[in-house]
């Protein structure tokens, strides 16, 4: 009996990764290219490893394609891992979508805040920062 204790110890518990993209129902990553080499005048084709991701989502055991996920340049841009705190990679906005999104609702905000002053009222606002502008007298800056 203690042998299989300490075959069970020895073992390191296999922990399922998950990573999702938000590019589309299928994304794939080359993680071994196929090559195909010339031996003896004879064509040998190796075949490669692909990693897909089917509906947005890939989940593995693998430490090996764990390792090359998490060491990628495209993690984070591409696809990401999904964590506790991350219920959904797919989800996720990159930050140039955030900042699209934002300015989008600032420009908004202004169209509301000129709307409920009136239109008379921001026109004479403007006219007089046009014409404040223009009476300036030239000061010399120390």
């Amino acid at each position: 009996m203690a042998k299989n204790q300490t075959n069970s110890a020895e073992k390191p518990k296999l922990k399922l990764k998950r990573y999702a993209t938000r590019y589309g129902q299928h994304y794939s990553i080359v993680m071994i290219p196929t090559v195909t080499e010339v031996i003896n005048g004879i064509a040998i084709t190796r075949p490669g490893k692909v990693i897909e991701f089917k509906k947005g989502v890939y989940e593995t055991k693998d430490q090996d394609e764990q390792a090359f996920l998490d060491n990628s340049p495209f993690i984070g841009v591409d696809y990401q891992e999904v964590t506790k705190e991350m219920s959904s990679a797919l989800g996720a906005k990159s930050l140039a979508e955030r900042e699209a999104e934002l300015a989008a609702k600032e420009e908004e905000l202004k169209n509301r805040e000129i709307a409920l002053k009136g239109k008379g009222e921001g026109e004479d606002v403007r006219a007089g920062e046009e014409e404040g502008s223009k009476n300036k007298k030239k000061e010399p800056k120390f």
